[in-house]
């Protein structure tokens, strides 16, 4: 019997040791930190209202990558916003003038260093529209040298996001020109036509040109003198 009790007393031992050995090694597992991305996440996140231009910070010296920039109404979660990818440390949001949106940025630094944890978000109110959206409120004034002088001239204005190029075009013609067929205005909001005719209706037709060469529909409005 003591036999038996000796060996009870090593086995529990035993078993009391192992024990303690599963729980440093669970300890140990629960204390190690994540991995932490090897791509820097970028810093100072600003923006620009006039232009909606969004801008950030990067270490230039982590080599080859690009940026993905993910946008969208405040408080979207991300996953569900719009992504672009940019090589630059700028982009030019095409948002809407009275909305409030959120920004977010990473760095995408290839396959070997994989993608930045994400800055931002950081909430602006769009105070202008860089939204691919056609022109409004077309204006004209005219002018003429004389009241005997057969001929005017036209000032014509739009609403414009004052960094756009915009197509305008004035004629006769009630069908507006296809798009790329008018003269471009760098930034414009508006455009001068000399020597018109007084006694001519004119039309006059203007189109916002957008990322990728695409155009918006035309806004259009009568031209004439009086």
């Amino acid at each position: 019997m003591k036999k038996i009790g000796f060996i009870l007393s090593i086995a529990g031992l035993l078993a009391a040791g192992c024990s303690g050995s599963g729980d440093n090694i669970a300890t140990e597992v629960h204390n190690t930190p994540p991995p932490q991305p090897k791509c820097e996440t970028p810093t100072n996140l600003s923006f620009k209202p006039l232009y909606n231009l969004f801008s950030w910070s990067s270490n230039n010296g982590q080599g080859t990558g690009f940026f993905e920039v993910q946008y969208g109404e405040q408080g979207f979660s991300l996953g569900n916003g719009t992504t672009v990818e940019v090589n630059n440390t700028s982009y030019t949001l095409p948002i809407f003038k009275g909305k409030k949106y959120d920004m977010y940025v990473r760095k995408n630094c290839g396959t070997a260093d994989g993608k930045s944890n994400w800055a931002g978000p950081i909430t602006i109110l769009s105070e202008n529209t860089t939204a691919c959206v056609k022109p409004g409120f077309v204006n004209y004034t005219t002018s003429t040298a004389s009241v005997y002088d057969p001929t005017f001239s036209a000032t014509v204005s739009w609403e414009s996001d004052g960094l756009s190029v915009y197509e305008v075009y004035l004629g006769t013609s009630g069908t507006p020109p296809a798009p790329g067929n008018g003269d471009p205005i760098n930034q414009g909001q508006m455009a001068v036509f000399p020597n018109l005719n007084k006694t001519i209706s004119y039309m006059f037709y203007v189109r916002k040109r957008c990322a990728g060469n695409t155009y918006t529909d035309v806004t259009s409005q009568v031209v004439k003198w009086n």
